[in-house]
């Protein structure tokens, strides 16, 4: 989870302006609710930092069609800056949920489908995984909670305070490890803040994606293991000395190695996995066959 305050875009706001000189067939008509939508833009901020209330219902709802079509169907110059939000971010994890994979899909924070004059407004936009897209979806409040349901990376650098810390055993029943996951606050946050960050993790359900992770993730060590010779603690090891110390934990994968070098045992039992020395060079002497 990552705060990316840096991504804010200030006002004039210039991809309503590419959107404006669209040659597309409907530009007249979009034309006519720029400087409406302009004003909206003004108030984004002071909308979201408000998150215990709930947003009044939009009034470009009858113009859905044609400002959604905008950012699906974008004008090349305004295409160019959505691909650049998209792509040209650095991110190597997700900054909503923390996982290890690179985010190539954008969030409207705020749903297009019931507020469209945001639909392509920059701020509005979050890189995100596709782990989270069908999760967050078109969910903005929690009645049950009075407050929206997830924080926006933007906005908001609470996120910067806390990592993921897990403890993996081995269960030698299952033969299966076992994850266990909480939060860690690595700075003083306070406690409507916390809560606030439960309810995110528990809506973008993190922690059932980070358990499913960290299974198919040692999965895969097996398999190495079993197809080469090495020490997974080497190997494990080698992985974090790229994470600077403060930053472990705030992914899934670190945390979860750093988990894992924690526990002998498991080390002990992921490596009873390695190849033998036999089965190396039967390897080495196999059999090649034209084809």
């Amino acid at each position: 989870m990552k705060y990316l305050g840096e991504l804010i875009k200030k006002q004039p706001c210039t991809w309503l302006e590419a959107a404006k000189k669209s040659k597309k067939e409907n530009s007249q008509q979009f034309q006519e609710l720029a400087d409406s939508i302009a004003k909206s833009y003004d108030l984004y901020e002071s909308l979201i930092t408000s998150c215990d209330d709930e947003l009044d219902e939009s009034s470009f709802i009858e113009h859905s069609s044609l400002l959604i079509e905008y950012y699906e169907k974008a004008p090349k110059k305004l295409n160019d800056y959505l691909l650049e939000r998209r792509n040209e971010h650095e991110l190597s994890s997700c900054p909503y949920c923390g996982n290890p994979m690179y985010p190539d899909t954008l969030d409207h924070f705020v749903p297009k489908s019931k507020w469209p004059e945001f639909s392509i407004y920059p701020n509005n936009l979050v890189p995100q995984c596709r782990g989270c897209a069908p999760v967050k979806g078109e969910n903005y409040f929690c009645h049950d909670n009075d407050q929206t349901m997830f924080i926006h990376p933007f906005y908001f650098n609470i996120l910067e305070n806390f990592r993921f810390s897990m403890k993996v055993s081995f269960d030698t029943n299952k033969k299966e490890i076992c994850v266990n996951v909480q939060l860690k606050e690595i700075i003083n946050t306070r406690p409507e803040d916390q809560a606030r960050i439960i309810l995110h993790t528990q809506k973008l359900k993190v922690k059932k994606r980070i358990i499913s992770y960290c299974h198919k993730e040692y999965r895969q060590w097996i398999r190495r293991l079993s197809n080469a010779n090495f020490d997974i603690k080497s190997a494990l090891t080698q992985r974090l000395i790229e994470v600077a110390e403060l930053e472990v934990g705030r992914d899934w994968q670190s945390s979860f190695y750093s988990a894992i070098l924690d526990n002998e045992d498991v080390i002990n039992h992921m490596n009873s996995f390695c190849q033998n020395e036999a089965l190396r060079k039967n390897k080495k002497n196999g059999v090649y066959l034209d084809f």
